[in-house]
């Protein structure tokens, strides 16, 4: 029997969208396997949810993010709320490579529909929903760079346990091997 695999849907993130990530999220999406794609189109569960949300949102699931009219590289300058957003779409990504988000899971509970967090929040990583972790990653991505937030900056790499100190500016993340991202560059 000849079992067939359909060719994924979509782009792989760029070299570029991989570098302008927060270090640390793109080590734990390279760490877990995942292989992330946009879709430049709607999930038919987006044309749904439009009807209620005013308009079609970004959606993933599994390693597909469904981003109507994405960008051929959302990393180009200009374009860091585009970056931040698809930092807070890889989140999710994560959380469905580590079987922790499933679509029944996100329906299920509302708690995983809100967006809001605040420094000094008391729960831990694990009680947030998975819209706050998403939110959390994008406001730590704005943050690093100095675009919102950087007050906020120390009480998110508390609260993301990915989160990283940033690499000093003698070493990079190097996306250029298949087998994986290493971190190369001076260690002293």
């Amino acid at each position: 029997m000849v079992v067939s695999r359909r060719a994924p849907r979509g782009r792989p993130l760029t070299p570029g969208e991989w570098n302008a990530l927060s270090p640390g999220l793109a080590l734990a999406l390279a760490g877990a396997g995942a292989q992330p794609r946009l879709i430049a189109r709607a999930h038919p569960a987006a044309r749904v949810a439009a009807i209620w949300r005013g308009g079609v949102p970004i959606l993933t699931r599994g390693e597909a993010i469904w981003w109507p009219g994405a960008l051929a590289d959302v990393s180009t300058p200009g374009r860091e709320r585009a970056m931040a957003v698809l930092q807070h779409e890889l989140q999710h990504v994560l959380d469905y490579v580590a079987g922790r988000l499933t679509a029944v899971r996100y329906l299920r509970a509302p708690r995983h529909w809100t967006y809001s967090w605040r420094p000094g929040d008391p729960r831990g990583w694990d009680a947030l929903g998975f819209e706050q972790r998403g939110a959390l990653a994008e406001r730590l991505w704005l943050a690093e760079r100095g675009v919102a937030g950087a007050e906020d900056l120390p009480a998110l790499r508390s609260a993301i346990p990915w989160a990283l100190e940033p690499a000093p500016a003698n070493r990079r993340l190097d996306w250029s091997k298949q087998e994986g991202v290493t971190l190369v560059g001076d260690a002293g």
